[in-house]
């Protein structure tokens, strides 16, 4: 019999999560829903702890290459019909879109709000870490198009953002206001673009 991979593992654990929270979800009731039982689970993962960790990692993997897929790449410098303003300003919507409907934060902010707010907060190390990778290979690439050649600043600037976009998401109801694709639009044009490309 083949063995379970551990992305099936962590897949029936985000779909346990996102029906019962993570507080009210046992290592059985990920366990059962793969089909294992929990030594299983354990020995294949970790501790609950272990799976709810690899889990958030997992799902912000999933978040990036959604937000990766439906931006595409910034083509090389000279490369015709390209916008990196509106590149910046699509990244940044379907980024907050994406967040802001991930039904599995959506689910965890309902059911187990104390503990995902310190997930997403002082313990949202690794998770900004990914996130900012792709910012900052971002970054690189659109001041490339557009000649910037200052590279320094890059790292710090793509952890900021991921920073914003994490308070974005945890207090939507303060300014700015970003309730419409519109609005999210405008705001990307007017303070990350120039962020991003440095002029």
């Amino acid at each position: 019999m083949t063995e379970i991979s551990v992305a099936s593992l962590l897949d029936a654990a985000r779909a346990q999560f996102v029906q019962t929270g993570v507080r009210r979800t046992s290592g059985d009731d990920i366990a059962r829903r793969a089909g294992v039982n929990r030594a299983t689970l354990y020995r294949r993962v970790g501790t609950k702890d272990e799976v709810v960790r690899q889990t958030y990692l997992r799902e912000t993997q999933r978040v990036l290459a959604t937000i990766d897929t439906a931006t595409g790449p910034v083509p090389a410098p000279g490369s015709p019909g390209f916008d990196p303003g509106a590149y910046v300003a699509a990244f940044v919507t379907v980024t907050i879109t994406e967040l802001r409907e991930n039904k599995l934060l959506a689910q965890l902010l309902e059911i187990d709000r104390d503990e995902t707010l310190a997930g997403l907060t002082i313990g949202a190390g690794e998770t900004l870490t990914l996130s900012s990778m792709l910012v900052a290979d971002r970054i690189r690439s659109l001041r490339a198009y557009v000649g910037n050649t200052r590279v320094d600043d890059i790292d710090d600037l793509a952890g900021t953002l991921g920073r914003i976009a994490q308070s974005l998401l945890l207090t939507p109801d303060a300014p700015p206001l970003l309730d419409s694709a519109a609005r999210m639009d405008a705001f990307a044009r007017s303070v990350i673009v120039p962020m991003v490309l440095g002029r």
